[in-house]
């Protein structure tokens, strides 16, 4: 609202200057300053409104509560003294360790994830690592790993991909192909029936299958990739589960999606995590068209595409919240795809269907770092995922951890290199 506000007093400034408009833009500016916020939904459910001014829970900022409040960022990876490459992930707490589950995406780079990734097994004393190798949880392909303990206590391990042999760890795709296009839209669940960090695990496969009716064709796995899931597990066992369709009847602005079209989320929901799930809102949740801010003045652009990806899901004090992956802040520019490679967006929801998103970026492209030497620059920090690690406040999130890259775009084999990094909050 704010940012509303002050997009018109700009436009007011500019242009009605021999109308009054000076006058007029000084008394929305006077209105805007007594009427900042009106309540939490003006704080991104992430704070109180006092006084008109959003009073921000711990770990968040803005003038709207809607940006995530990192301090410098831990610059050795979490895992080390491991050969290939690795991406996503996030601890969970057992045994009296830490235990992360990540995908090793082979000896060829991030990018050549579907001939070789599969989930290991890693554990620390330290969130933050180093996490040393202790298994093998899923063979390939897997890909999209992502732990959590329900509040019944069960261990599980979410994840994509098929059961799949590329026979050669050659990086010629020619003799070591990727498994087949709809690898990315099985989403299975392991489960840990001891308890067991190391298992064995009970593989639930294609957990998604039959959500979608046959009319809403964007989440139908049949016609177009499904992906990127992430659940959240209610106290009463009631499971939501985020994820990303595709709208296949708009064609891609840059036609490199094997189903075309720009991904178009959406939330499943299930009355415990082994299904089985129906689609919770029938449409995506950031319906087309959807607004955009520019990320610079707040201001609120004209209806445009939705581009992200790697949904993040939790129930914080107020209601529900995601962050995710920006591609493109709901934007349909080319040129403007892999600047914002490095960013995220953020939402909120009362119910888990309707959803709300905030103006401008949770957090940007920009980066600062705790210690030197460093990794410098990056050019992806993909998969944001938060740990609220904090007993005394639950809801506080204490570390971000995200797959990362700094190498150029579109560097291809062993030099395609990716790492797991985390990020405290202040």
């Amino acid at each position: 609202l704010k940012l509303q506000f002050l997009y018109l007093i700009e436009y007011l400034l500019h242009h009605c200057a021999t109308m009054r408009g000076f006058c007029l833009a000084a008394a929305l500016a006077a209105a805007c300053s007594a009427a900042a916020c009106r309540g939490p939904e003006d704080c991104a459910m992430l704070g109180e409104c006092v006084a008109g001014k959003c009073v921000c829970d711990r770990g968040f900022t803005g003038d709207g509560c809607g940006q995530l409040d990192f301090a410098p960022a831990q610059a050795d990876p979490t895992i080390r003294d491991y050969p290939n490459s690795t991406w996503g992930g996030h601890p969970v707490f057992l045994e009296g360790r830490w235990h992360m589950y990540v995908s090793d995406v082979g000896p060829c780079g991030l990018h050549r994830f579907k001939s070789f990734s599969r989930i290991l097994h890693f554990s620390s004393d330290a969130i933050g690592g180093p996490y040393q190798f202790e298994d093998v949880a899923i063979p390939g392909v897997s890909h999209n790993a992502f732990a959590t303990v329900t509040p019944a206590g069960e261990l599980l391990l979410w994840f994509i991909g098929v059961p799949y042999n590329p026979h050669s760890l050659s990086c010629d795709e020619a003799k070591a192909p990727n498994a087949p296009p709809n690898m990315t839209s099985i989403v299975n669940v392991a489960h840990s029936e001891s308890g067991a960090p190391s298992g064995p695990w009970r593989v639930y496969t294609n957990v998604l299958a039959g959500m979608c009716p046959e009319a809403h064709s964007w989440c139908r796995a049949e016609k177009v990739q499904i992906s990127n899931p992430t659940p959240l597990v209610l106290d009463d066992g009631t499971t939501l589960v985020a994820f990303h369709g595709e709208d296949h009847l708009v064609p891609h602005p840059h036609g490199d999606f094997p189903y075309g079209g720009p991904e178009a989320p959406g939330v499943a929901i299930a009355p415990s995590w082994k299904g089985p799930f129906k689609l919770h809102n029938p449409d995506p949740i950031f319906a087309k068209p959807a607004p955009y801010y520019n990320i610079s003045t707040g201001a609120l652009m004209p209806p445009a595409e939705f581009h992200g990806e790697d949904f993040f899901l939790w129930k914080g004090r107020r209601a529900y919240h995601m962050v995710w992956h920006v591609k493109e802040p709901f934007s349909t520019v080319p040129e403007g795809r892999y600047g914002y490679d490095s960013t995220g967006g953020m939402a909120w929801s009362s119910d888990g269907k309707t959803w709300h998103p905030q103006p401008g970026l949770a957090y940007t492209g920009d980066i600062q770092w705790a210690s030197s030497p460093n990794p410098g620059a990056l050019t992806e920090r993909q998969r944001p995922q938060l740990k609220f690690a904090d007993p005394a406040d639950p809801h506080r999130p204490t570390h971000a951890f995200f797959g990362a890259q700094n190498c150029s775009f579109g560097t291809v084999g062993p030099t395609d290199r990716s790492w797991n990094l985390m990020v405290p909050f202040n």
